[in-house]
């Protein structure tokens, strides 16, 4: 089934919905805060879907349990001695609503905390 979903709308049309999907949260939180960073590039050719994102003074192991009890938001937190962050990684089928939602929440817990 998913293999045939993927010869349907082909690889490139996939590849641009995913990178658009990403480029609308992460466009959008490196916009409106100076706190934002990413780890991923985000350029028109560049790592698909997958986003790693870093936002000066949220703690990632709290931010990442905040997002799933309070808005029910599926993402990965990265923690190594390296670098932490993260990880969005939206799915072909995932909405603009859903987008969009995910920034809200970010900005939210940028702008008021995780309360």
């Amino acid at each position: 089934m998913a293999l045939a979903f993927h010869r349907a709308i082909g690889a490139e049309r996939k590849i641009a919905r995913l990178r658009y999907l990403r480029d609308r949260w992460a466009k959008r939180l490196l916009a409106e805060s100076d706190r934002v960073r990413m780890l991923t590039p985000i350029g028109p050719k560049e790592s698909g879907a997958i986003g790693v994102v870093v936002v000066d003074g949220l703690d990632v192991a709290k931010l990442h349990p905040w997002l799933w009890t309070k808005h029910r938001i599926v993402a990965t937190p990265l923690v190594h001695a390296e670098f932490q962050g993260l990880r969005v990684t939206p799915n072909v089928f995932t909405t603009l609503d859903e987008v969009d939602t995910f920034g809200d929440a970010m900005l939210q817990a940028i702008r008021r905390g995780m309360a």
